[in-house]
């Protein structure tokens, strides 16, 4: 197709399915399908939602109820939950998060991290509050862990993919399967 100002032919001409313009009038007709055995219809789109998408265990009782994966004890969702356990002043949302998550294995991975990881954080920043330049040190690495963490934590919820720190995450997975 040539896209010069001045072309050789119309451009409507070399179209395959696309309206064109009724000339005289500047009115537009739509394009018609001339037959439906050529065209085929688009492939199906399959999406993970929170409200398809099933843990499913081959060898369990196929009479026991689906468990949904994305299902939370509390009215909030997944991915909102996970950002509490690292952003809502550390570590004290991930521990009401543990004690009010029942549900969701997740979200309690999740809480279980933030609270192992914050916690020694928060010990050390009032141990060394006597000094104006370390607790300012350890005050930023204390909000660059909460917001990158939450950050993550967030991002991968639709895929419920864990971001395991390297001694602390085994610790909270550990802990979460043997609930």
């Amino acid at each position: 197709m040539d896209f010069a100002p001045y072309q050789s032919e119309e451009p409507s001409a070399s179209r395959q399915i696309g309206g064109s313009f009724v000339s005289g009038g500047g009115s537009y007709a739509p394009p018609t399908l001339t037959s439906s055995a050529t065209a085929s219809p688009p492939p199906p789109v399959y999406t993970a939602s929170p409200s398809n998408v099933y843990q499913d265990t081959p060898g369990e009782d196929p009479n026991a109820m689906p468990v949904n994966q994305y299902e939370t004890s509390l009215p909030l969702r997944l991915d909102w939950e996970t950002v509490i356990a690292y952003a809502a002043l550390p570590p004290i949302g991930s521990v009401v998060l543990l004690v009010f998550e029942t549900k969701n294995d997740f979200v309690r991975f999740h809480a279980w991290q933030a609270s192992l990881l914050f916690t020694p954080l928060f010990i050390l920043y009032i141990i060394l509050s006597f000094s104006t330049f370390l607790s300012w040190i350890i005050l930023a690495v204390y909000i660059v862990l909460a917001l990158y963490m939450a950050y993550r934590s967030f991002k991968d919820s639709s895929s419920l993919d864990r971001l395991e720190l390297p001694v602390i995450g085994r610790l909270a997975s550990d802990w979460v399967d043997s609930e």
